[in-house]
């Protein structure tokens, strides 16, 4: 098999030159469109459904709300695990894939499966943004010089501003925003005046959430046209708040600020996001309160498309968007870390490429054995991109990274030596006609290896100089001289076929 192989590409020569250089080509081509991520995403396909229950222990949130979805989950198709935990207020429930099916389809029929669980009245579950445990590519926090904007007021741009356009960017399906009091309206109720006026919490809670609204009516004919009519109850400021009517006693209206004082203040917070910057020379500058934020990559997108729109995002929000003197700041881009490791992996090759062709060199003593050797090294890297490329699976740092040039080239280098020493036994059959030019392979070089270098040997021979060599041999068999018998002639004969 190998020796037929051999005999076709040594006799259609420039067939296998052209479908060298087409492989080569295309190799390139699918090198630079091959999309390169940081680390290989090993997590499994999972579907998340998160359900909030405020207030209601985890016995509770067990038994009528984690179980019932459990009962009506099971039995989804490629479901191999579903985890469960119920905590105080909260149950979130896990459903493992198989490899065989897309997130997509998985998440559909889990919806499908939602309408038919029976919860509570209030409770409604929710599926888990679809990401990857890898999939956080970019890090930032809102930077601001302008005095007229704090903390909360970052915040406040983060989730109404900020947030929107980077979802807008295809392919980031979340934003998790850490840091920063959350802006919120507070109405802090006096308990004396609420027993004076015979009012309960919850009246004022009524009351405040009827005077919040907006009420369509119909509409009025003037001439030939008509005015549609509606009235704007939606709060605005702290003024309107203070406005609304809670009850009338004979004809007086009692009003929110009549029992409670109204003010903008910060949300209770849970939690603080702090950032520390290394300067040089040791410095390190902290900032114990700053508002941050995690782009979520969707599971099974291309990180380098998402990331080139999220750097046209920043932009964008830097110099049109955002008020002036806030700026979003990244921190950490996985784009840095993509490109500075791929630099690394192509100096690396360019190196390895060098090195071996001058070892090559030095020990064959053949300059295109070791530039035949050395071609094998990007040729199997850009076959394998090919690979690679027509079965959509993108390339990481840790596969480029662990490049081993020695396993690479270690077949071709045996393979090369060998033909190099039966090529120079070739030529000096002249010289040795007692052995008569048969091919004795070397101790550490036997079985298909040799039998492949004796099959490129024999075809080696037709070129010029070894043909000259050939017919040199002929020549002197032709006038046998004293001390070659005939025998040993005879044994030359199938040198020169």
């Amino acid at each position: 098999m190998i020796r037929k192989l051999v005999d076709f590409s040594l006799d259609n020569r420039f067939l296998i030159l052209a479908a060298a250089l087409l492989l080569l080509g295309w190799g390139a081509i699918s090198f630079h469109q091959l999309p390169v991520e940081a680390y290989p995403d090993v997590a499994n396909n999972y579907v998340d459904i998160i359900t909030q229950w405020p207030g209601i222990s985890a016995e509770q949130i067990e038994q009528q709300v984690t179980i019932p979805l459990e009962v009506v989950m099971n039995g989804i198709p490629h479901v191999v695990h579903l985890r469960s935990f119920s905590l105080f207020g909260l149950s979130d429930l896990k459903l493992i894939f198989d490899d065989e099916e897309e997130n997509a389809w998985n998440r559909e029929r889990v919806l499908e499966r939602l309408s038919q669980v029976t919860l509570p009245t209030g409770v409604v579950p929710q599926l888990g943004t679809d990401w990857s445990p890898v999939g956080q590519i970019y890090f930032f926090t809102l930077k601001s010089t302008n005095p007229n904007y704090d903390v909360m007021e970052l915040k406040s741009i983060e989730d109404w501003v900020v947030e929107k356009n980077f979802k807008s960017v295809p392919d980031i399906v979340d934003v998790a925003s850490f840091g920063g009091p959350t802006r919120e309206y507070q109405v802090r109720v006096d308990p004396n005046k609420l027993i004076a006026y015979g009012l309960s919490l919850a009246q004022v809670e009524l009351q405040l959430t009827n005077n919040n609204a907006n009420a369509g009516g119909s509409f009025i004919e003037a001439g030939l046209q008509q005015i549609d009519i509606r009235e704007v109850g939606l709060v605005r400021d702290v003024h309107d708040i203070e406005s609304t009517v809670i009850m009338t006693k004979s004809g007086t209206p009692l009003r929110v600020r009549d029992i409670a004082a109204v003010s903008q203040g910060p949300k209770i917070r849970l939690g603080q996001f702090a950032r520390a910057i290394h300067r040089e020379g040791g410095k390190i500058v902290d900032n114990d309160d700053v508002v941050s934020g995690i782009l979520l990559l969707r599971k099974g997108a291309n990180a380098d498309e998402a990331l080139a729109g999220i750097h046209a995002k920043v932009k964008e929000l830097n110099e049109r968007i955002l008020p002036p003197g806030v700026k979003v700041v990244p921190f950490i881009d996985r784009s840095d870390l993509v490109r500075y490791t791929t630099h690394t992996v192509l100096h690396n090759l360019t190196e390895g490429i060098i090195l071996v062709v001058i070892v090559l060199f030095l020990f064959l003593g053949n300059a295109r054995g070791a530039l035949i050797v050395a071609l094998t090294v990007p040729f199997a890297l850009l076959f394998a991109a090919t690979c690679l490329k027509l079965k959509g699976i993108p390339a990481n740092l840790l596969s480029l990274g662990a490049l081993d040039f020695g396993m690479v080239v270690d077949g071709a280098v045996v393979m090369v030596e060998n033909i190099v020493r039966h090529m120079s036994h070739a030529e000096d059959t002249h010289k040795t006609p007692a052995r008569g030019g048969t091919l004795v392979p070397s101790d550490g070089l036997d079985g298909g290896l040799c039998a492949a270098g004796r099959a490129l040997v024999f075809h080696a021979r037709r070129t010029r100089a070894v043909r000259r060599a050939v017919q040199q041999g002929r020549e002197r068999m032709a006038q046998p001289s004293d001390g070659i018998s005939e025998e040993v002639v005879s044994r030359r004969g199938p040198l020169g076929d």
